[in-house]
């Protein structure tokens, strides 16, 4: 099977190495950094997971030639995803699957450039991180979920995108994608764009009551929005309802609480996404993000302000207006 990945930053480099060197895969790596591409290019690419460690010889490329791929995994950032399906269309096969690995759900804004038979929107549960230039971690283990847009039964297009990602980790096809990016979106306008606003790690983010708050008004606002488009939020495992989490009728508060502080203990050497791409110069994600929400939210006549909130923090933080902190968190406290 020949395969691309394009883009190799903390998710596109964890895949590539653990595709790299299998006899049923010819694999290619597309990415335009050239730090990147001159680290794996003299020394390899590393993974990491633990104590233990791999290097693996990886063809990576930073421009197409006329190479045709049966499956193709676009690990970029989600503001460059369009952009990035428009580039290497012409070199996909028309049986192909066209898999995504964004936060957010930007991966539906697809349908009309890769067609919705080709397109496996899928949903990542695990982390990684990119420590230097051709030098990943994988900081958590988990699976991938996928499905397809136009079927609920598994497709050509998800089955072999299934046979391909459990060279990685292993995969689950949900008959309920939109419901699944929907579920981890309300993971992501929580969890990822506040670090980024107060710069703390995941397990310090979610010690705090107050930043605690802030993230059930987040997701109970996400969650309106979400059940005003007819979506059915679906669970990830480990027994917690996203739905009842999300729900200001679900769970309880103290219950809602205890999850929070689980989630933050059991992720609590992460840190934002979002917080690394401002570090490093680059535009966030967060229009696809709480972004989205918002101008879902305008559409279907549901006032959203903490998460307009938290688009409007991160957009001055872009501009160098407001750095990362906890005296941030003060512009919430006025929101209602």
């Amino acid at each position: 099977m020949n395969v691309a990945i394009l883009g190799c930053g903390s998710l596109g480099g964890v895949m590539a190495g653990r595709l790299a060197g299998r006899p049923d895969i010819e694999l290619t790596v597309i990415d335009r950094d050239p730090h990147i591409a001159e680290a794996i290019d003299t020394k390899g690419l590393s993974l990491h997971q633990g104590k233990r460690g791999w290097t693996h010889r990886v063809h990576l490329v930073e421009k197409l030639g006329d190479e045709r791929f049966d499956a193709v995994i676009l690990a970029t950032k989600a503001n460059s995803l369009v952009g990035a399906a428009e580039y290497i269309k012409p070199n996909i096969t028309p049986e192909a699957s066209v898999i995504t690995v964004q936060n957010g759900l930007v991966a539906l804004d697809l349908r009309g450039v890769v067609g919705e038979a080709r397109l496996v929107p899928g949903c990542v549960l695990w982390g990684a991180s990119m420590e230097a230039p051709g030098e990943y971690r994988i900081t958590n283990s988990g699976s991938f979920i996928i499905g397809s847009l136009s079927a609920q039964r598994p497709t050509e297009a998800s089955s072999r995108a299934q046979s391909l990602l459990s060279h990685i980790f292993p995969v689950a096809i949900s008959p309920n994608i939109r419901g699944v990016l929907w579920s981890k979106l309300g993971v992501t306008a929580t969890f990822t764009t506040l670090g980024a606003i107060t710069g703390l790690p995941f397990g310090k983010l979610t010690a705090s009551r107050e930043i605690r708050e802030i993230m059930l008004r987040i997701g109970s606002e996400l969650f309106a929005v979400g059940q005003a488009e007819g979506i059915i939020f679906e669970s990830f495992g480990a027994g917690m309802n996203v739905g009842r989490f999300l729900s200001n009728e679900g769970y309880s508060r103290l219950v809602k609480h205890l999850l929070l502080r689980i989630i933050g203990y059991i992720n609590r050497h992460d840190e934002s996404s979002m917080l690394d791409s401002m570090q490093r110069g680059f535009k966030t994600e967060i229009d696809f993000i709480n972004g989205r929400v918002v101008q879902s939210a305008e559409q279907s006549g549901i006032q959203a302000p903490y998460n307009r909130l938290a688009v409007q923090m991160i957009e001055q933080m872009e501009r160098g207006n407001r750095r990362p902190t906890l005296e941030n968190l003060a512009v919430f406290r006025n929101a209602d």
